[in-house]
């Protein structure tokens, strides 16, 4: 709504213009009665609100342009009991309207005989050229009103981009600084008046900064790092115009600092469900001694080398390692050295810059290591990195830094490193395909997760875990296995360890029409897979298979006699066996 008396002081002037060059006294109303111009000569009393019984109060209730020619002429006037106290001896009213509405009143009033005529006689001119004011008041009102609009939406703007996490700087067509929030600043460590009018070449000098101010070409989500007294800031800065009509207007730096781009990785890895050491599913001693040992480690930071057979469930290992440390709230990063070829290895482990090589992407790339910033990197697959890229390899691992592809900037690293391999790597080491330095930097804390075949313990749990799994995942409702099902599953070697067997119970689960399980849903490999021919296996004593294992235990939890009661009840024997046993093997 549009309201004169925001204009107050520009109608008190356009009042004092009108009585300078008629010589005739002006009053002005908005249409609340208050008085909002005034030349003070018709009246001997001070007037601060207009009565609705004054002509001009009449006028702002008609709406309509009204001609006074006397006191005695007009009924306002005759009924005024100020009538005395007034030097008006004729009178021109006019509504100040903008569309229907009348927002307030302009009086032209003659204090003399002499200018009492010249207004009659001109009564017409001037109705016309008090209206043009009127005309005039509004545009002023107007334009206030959407002066006020326009600093409201400029309040509202400015108080947006304080708020917003990203750095912003806009420059004009020229590269001065015209506006700045918090967070630039607080990047730069400067304060505002330290960018006032400064150039944006001079704070970053930087070639693609400069072509989006003097060619207009915008760019995006290129590293940058901003270095201060204290502090090195690693940042994505992005740029674009801003169009005014076919012209530009000047442009936007936007700054979005790298913390928050690894905090939203953090997010969506976190989206993943972690995974603890009770959902590791298995309760022989064999599984129980690994996790007990991998539970040990979770809150360092050395790093673990996983080894197992495929299938083992490594990675399962590396989540549970992670999601019971103190790194718990970071990223989860899990790469396959092995699923990405051998050219592009490099660039998705470490990143690389713009312009790096040919068909790299514009901006630069954030490698794996530096996604998992804060929290654990799992290098599945390790022995399958390539020779050449051990070295960098090695050097991120020793020095907890890394330069990506293109880049001359060491980026510091706080990770924690878990690697898994199936692979034999002594083996490769004394082959020349595996660094020497490498495997013991990388086997600090070496786990190994024995192969299904030697859980046999466990092979009945998970075939019933894996049927409930199914049942609710297919939408199933089968009770059990069949004995003759069951004597299949229970004895075979399962050679692709727990992977193999969920996928057969996940067949078996599809196939099935009955109650039970029957070896018919069960695939016919498995139904007909021969029993080993023992000269080929590699068998161990039976006494040194358990004098390994009681000594893992003791290894584990310790040689102390509450350690013993715990290492007694994981291996299911009682407390008096295990000490003849540790007498036996010399323990």
């Amino acid at each position: 709504m549009i309201k004169l008396m925001e204009i107050r002081h520009v109608v008190q002037n356009i009042s004092e213009a009108i009585g300078s060059v008629l010589n005739m006294d002006v009053i002005i109303s908005d249409n609340e009665f208050n008085k909002i111009g005034d030349t003070k000569k018709h009246f001997d009393l001070e007037v601060l609100y207009i009565k609705d019984t004054y002509v001009i109060g009449s006028v702002l209730k008609s709406g309509e342009p009204v001609v006074i020619t006397g006191k005695e002429d007009n009924e306002n006037c005759i009924v005024c009991i100020e009538k005395d106290k007034c030097n008006l001896q004729a009178m021109i009213c006019v509504p100040i309207k903008y569309k229907d509405l009348t927002l307030g009143a302009i009086g032209l009033i003659a204090i003399s005989q002499n200018y009492r005529t010249t207004l009659l006689e001109n009564q017409v001119n001037l109705i016309e050229f008090l209206t043009h004011m009127a005309d005039l008041i509004v545009s002023k009102a107007l334009e206030q009103e959407a002066s006020g609009k326009l600093q409201i939406a400029i309040n509202q703007m400015v108080a947006i981009i304080d708020s917003v996490d990203e750095g912003i700087i806009a420059v004009d067509e020229y590269g001065t600084i015209i506006y700045k929030n918090a967070v630039i600043l607080n990047m730069l460590s400067l304060n505002s008046e330290q960018l006032d009018q400064k150039k944006i070449f001079e704070i970053l000098p930087k070639t693609y900064i400069e072509k989006l101010v003097t060619q207009k070409k915008p760019f995006n989500n290129i590293e940058l790092s901003i270095t201060n007294k204290h502090h090195e800031y690693h940042t994505l800065v992005s740029g674009k115009p801003v169009p005014l009509g076919t012209k530009s207007a000047g442009s936007i730096f936007i700054f979005k600092k790298m913390e928050d781009i690894f905090n939203v990785v953090n997010t969506i890895s976190l989206n993943t469900q972690s995974t603890l050491f009770e959902d590791i599913i298995g309760e022989s001693p064999e599984i129980k001694l690994v996790k007990d040992r991998a539970q040990l480690v979770a809150n360092s930071n050395s790093t673990v080398l996983i080894l197992g057979e495929s299938g083992t469930g490594k990675e399962l290992f590396a989540r549970a390692i992670h999601y019971s440390s103190n790194r718990r709230d970071k990223p989860f990063i899990a790469f396959n050295c092995a699923a990405i070829p051998e050219s592009l290895l490099e660039s998705e482990l470490f990143g690389y810059e713009a312009g790096s090589f040919t068909g790299a992407t514009k901006g630069g790339k954030l490698g794996k290591f530096q996604l998992a910033q804060g929290g654990t990197i799992f290098l599945d697959e390790i022995g399958d990195v390539p020779i050449h890229l051990q070295t960098k390899l090695l050097r991120v691992l020793q020095e907890k830094s890394l330069e990506k592809l293109g880049g001359h900037k060491s980026i510091e690293l706080d990770i924690r490193v878990i690697a898994a391999t199936n692979k034999f790597l002594e083996q490769m080491v004394s082959e020349g395909s595996f660094r020497e330095d490498l495997f013991y930097r990388l086997s600090v804390i070496p786990i190994n997760i024995p192969p299904l075949r030697e859980r046999k313990g466990d092979v009945k749990i998970l075939l019933n875990y894996f049927l409930n799994h199914y049942n609710t995942k297919l939408h199933k409702n089968i009770k059990g296995f069949h004995q003759n099902a069951a004597d299949i599953l229970m004895h075979n070697p399962w050679k692709g360890n727990v992977r193999e067997l969920e996928n057969v119970i996940e067949y078996a689960v599809n196939m099935e029409t009955s109650a039970y399980i029957t070896p018919s849903s069960i695939p016919q490999r498995i139904r007909v897979n021969p029993i080993e021919d023992p000269s080929r296996l590699k068998l161990m004593p039976l006494d040194e298979m358990e004098k390994n294992l009681i000594f893992e235990a003791l290894e584990v939890y310790g040689h102390g006699v509450e350690d013993k009661n715990k290492v007694a009840k994981v291996l299911g024997i009682g407390i008096a066996t295990l000490y003849r046993k540790i007498k036996k093997y010399n323990l």
